[in-house]
Order: C-alpha cells, then sequence, then structure tokens
C-alpha cells in the first residue's frame, strides 16, 4: 500500500471493514478488489445476533451481499439482507452501508435501493472500480458522518399512453417543489429527469436548454459527482437539473437497463427530489424497471375507453418486472377529470384496484394558454383547481415517502410550508 495516501493509510489502520455474507467466493473477490483495507467476513446468522456482531467490530464500512446469492444455503436473501440493513442505520447511524452485488442481477440493485444504502459495488465490473468507489467515499468525507447521507425520494409517472398531460404535471410537481422552500434555507435539490415523448417537453416547458442528456449521464456515471452535477447538467430559471432523454432513439437503445438501474441510484445522492417523467416512453419494459426503482409510481390516466385499455396493458407490464423485494407502491391519478365525461375516478381505480392518489380537473385551455406564453400556470395564476389538486397530491404522497424513509431535513422542509 502506498503510505503517501494519507486517507487510505487512516482508514486501513483504524478502521475495519465487514462484509456480510456467506458466499466465500464473494468474500474474496471483495477482499482483493480491497486489498488496500482490511476486509472481515462476517457470517450470516439470526438478525439479532448477526447485528450484534457487526457492532461489536465497529466497522467503519459495511458491506451488504446483495448478490441474490448471500451463501449455498440460502438460495436468495434479498429480503434478509433488507432487514439487516434497515437494522443497521437504526443501531449504527454512524456506519456507511455499501451494498455488493452484480448488474448481472439488477433485482439485487433495486432491492438494495430501497433498503437505503449508501452506495453500490458490482462485481462483475473491474476491481479497480470497487477501490474508486470506496477511495470517493473516504475522500469526501463521507465515512465520517454517515448519518448525513440521504437518499432523494424518486417518484416516477408514468402515462397510460402519451399525450395525457404526464410531462405537463412532472414539470409543474418540480417547478412548485423547488419555487417553495424556506427562505435563507440551503438550497432545495430538485431534478425532472424528462425521459418522456416527445424528447425535450420537460425542458421546453421550463424554457431551458442544454445538449448534456440521458444517455450522456448513464455514459458519465463513473465520473458522476457534484462538479459535473452542476456543471453539465441543464438548469432551468428556479434551479432545476433536467436530465432529459436524447433525440435519437438508438442512443438509449443501446444502453444496458442495469447501468440505467445503477445510475438512477447514483442521482439519489446528488437531490432531495426525483420526478421522473416517463410519459410515452418508447421502450415499456425498461420503463417499468426504472419505474421499479422509485419510492412511488403514478399511474396517470384518462377517462377515455383508450387510456383505459392502455391503462390495463401498462398495469401487466409493470406486474411482468415487479420485484417481490423491491416493489414501490402504485398510485393512480385521473388526469383531465370531467365528471361528464364519463366513468367516474372512484370506479377507474376500483376497476383497476388502485388507490386513488389524486383527480385532476381537466384545465387543458389554461394550461396550452400558459404553455404559449412560456410559462407555468403558477406563473401566471395566484390560483388554480390544477394547481390545488397537484398541491394536495404532493402534501398527501411526498410526505407519507418522507415519513416512511426519515429522510429529516426534507420532512421539516414539508412540514407546514409547502401548502402554507
Amino acid at each position: 500500500m502506498d503510505k503517501t495516501d494519507h486517507g487510505a493509510t487512516t482508514i486501513a489502520d483504524a478502521n475495519r471493514f465487514v462484509f456480510c455474507s456467506s458466499n466465500g467466493t464473494h468474500a474474496r473477490w471483495l477482499a482483493q478488489a480491497l486489498n488496500e483495507w482490511q476486509v472481515q467476513q462476517q457470517e450470516l446468522v439470526a438478525l439479532p445476533l448477526l447485528a450484534a456482531q457487526i457492532a461489536e467490530s465497529r466497522p467503519r464500512l459495511v458491506f451488504l451481499d446483495f448478490s441474490g446469492n448471500c451463501g449455498s444455503s440460502i438460495a436468495n436473501c434479498a429480503a434478509d439482507m433488507i432487514a439487516l440493513a434497515q437494522t443497521l442505520k437504526k443501531e449504527m447511524p454512524h456506519c456507511l452501508l455499501i451494498a455488493v452485488g452484480t448488474m448481472n442481477y439488477p433485482e439485487g440493485a433495486v432491492a438494495a435501493l430501497r433498503a437505503g444504502v449508501n452506495h453500490f459495488i458490482d462485481m462483475s465490473a473491474a476491481a479497480i472500480e470497487a477501490r474508486d468507489v470506496v477511495r470517493k467515499l473516504i475522500a469526501s468525507g463521507a465515512t465520517s458522518s454517515a448519518q448525513d447521507s440521504q437518499q432523494g425520494i424518486l417518484i416516477a409517472l408514468l402515462g397510460a399512453r402519451a399525450g395525457i398531460g404526464t410531462t405537463t404535471m412532472a414539470v409543474h410537481l418540480a417547478d412548485l417543489l423547488q419555487q417553495r422552500h424556506i427562505a435563507g434555507q440551503a438550497e432545495f435539490r430538485v431534478a425532472l429527469l424528462d425521459l418522456g415523448l416527445p424528447a425535450g417537453d420537460g425542458q421546453l416547458y421550463l424554457n431551458a436548454s442544454g445538449s448534456f442528456h440521458f444517455a450522456d449521464v448513464v455514459r458519465s456515471r463513473h465520473r458522476l459527482d457534484q462538479t459535473l452535477i452542476q456543471t453539465a447538467l441543464t438548469r432551468s430559471h428556479s434551479g432545476i437539473k433536467i436530465i432529459s432523454i436524447p433525440r435519437s432513439a438508438h442512443q438509449i437503445s443501446g444502453l444496458a437497463a442495469a447501468d440505467i438501474v445503477a445510475v438512477l441510484a447514483l442521482l439519489r445522492s446528488y437531490f432531495d427530489v426525483l420526478v421522473m417523467d416517463l410519459g410515452g416512453f418508447a421502450d415499456p419494459a425498461l420503463a417499468c424497471k426504472m419505474a421499479a426503482t422509485a419510492d412511488q409510481t403514478w399511474l396517470l390516466t384518462d377517462q377515455s375507453a383508450g387510456s383505459l385499455v392502455s391503462l390495463a396493458a401498462l398495469i401487466a407490464e409493470l406486474d411482468l418486472h415487479a420485484s417481490v423485494t423491491a416493489t414501490p407502491p402504485r398510485q393512480l391519478i385521473v388526469n383531465r377529470y370531467n365528471k361528464q365525461y364519463g366513468m367516474s375516478a372512484e370506479q377507474i381505480a376500483e376497476r383497476f384496484q388502485l388507490n386513488l392518489a389524486a383527480v385532476i380537473p381537466d384545465r387543458t385551455a389554461s394550461l396550452m394558454s400558459s404553455a404559449n406564453q412560456g410559462k407555468l400556470l403558477h406563473e401566471i395564476v395566484g390560483s388554480d383547481s390544477y394547481l390545488h389538486a397537484l398541491e394536495t397530491l404532493v402534501e398527501k404522497t411526498l410526505g407519507s415517502v418522507v415519513k416512511i424513509n426519515g429522510a429529516g431535513t426534507l420532512s421539516r422542509w414539508l412540514s407546514g410550508v409547502l401548502f402554507r
């Protein structure tokens, strides 16, 4: 080991890394990959005893095996790893949790994400990438204050079909969140993943432009840091960071689903809320895999027969790609609602066995008028039934997610401020 690397030497001499796994092959891979540091394998036992043994070791980093194969006696222990992660976050809040898995098994990455780990190491990648992850954490000082490391909330919006207002809702949601932070508070970080079709509509509605798109972010994931976030990503006038889908379809079709899932996990480290617009996304299977990484999945439909048929197909696709350990709650939003149009929102929710999160009134004329002026609706009018319905949705849905995830800063921000 190079003794001139003061940060690495300190960690190696004074701290122990623990790897929770009964898989000897995985333990040997991690020990060799992190040969600059001491890695102790912790065999899997009953959860209370396992947590006590880890605490006794007083590790600085804990690695959790989310490969789907933690040991020969356990075919798939993702649920055990999730339970362990949740226990350690309560009992050892100072300790950083890092998932170890393989992108050949993306369900493990999704499960790790849902467990709230701080980073993910891919055993199918080069060992130097694992070392880079640890060095980056050490250099940033993350290991000294793991409890300050918060994972942002990811909300996925999927339209039953193109053209029902998914992007319009996404941009209004993102901008309302960004503009209503407490005066004088540290910057509230909101990102819009503008991945719906037509490409770039989110940028258009927010009067922003940029050429660094989602495919660039995926390809640059190994050097993704705060500097790249601040300098390369498109920014709206209110401060939203926008990542749009490239206009050339082949640039997305050439990306691996596992790499996209990994990027979504990484982006959580840099934002408080990410709004992911998947309305009209060209690859339904990939859209569903991306939605599976979210904390909440909002399914948008209107009352038309075509949209309801498309909604049934969307739900079937989501079910096909659902993970037993990492399936986010689904919420139904009936958009452009008018009681004279046919089925009521409650009937639609009952028909598809979904929780009805919101009923958004038909305000097509007002929204089109504001868009034609290059503004969002709340920038033109002080009060509108569309905005009221959207704010109620945000209060109810985001508030419940924050409470579950225990994100203290965001919880305080939302409490009594967003909807004053």
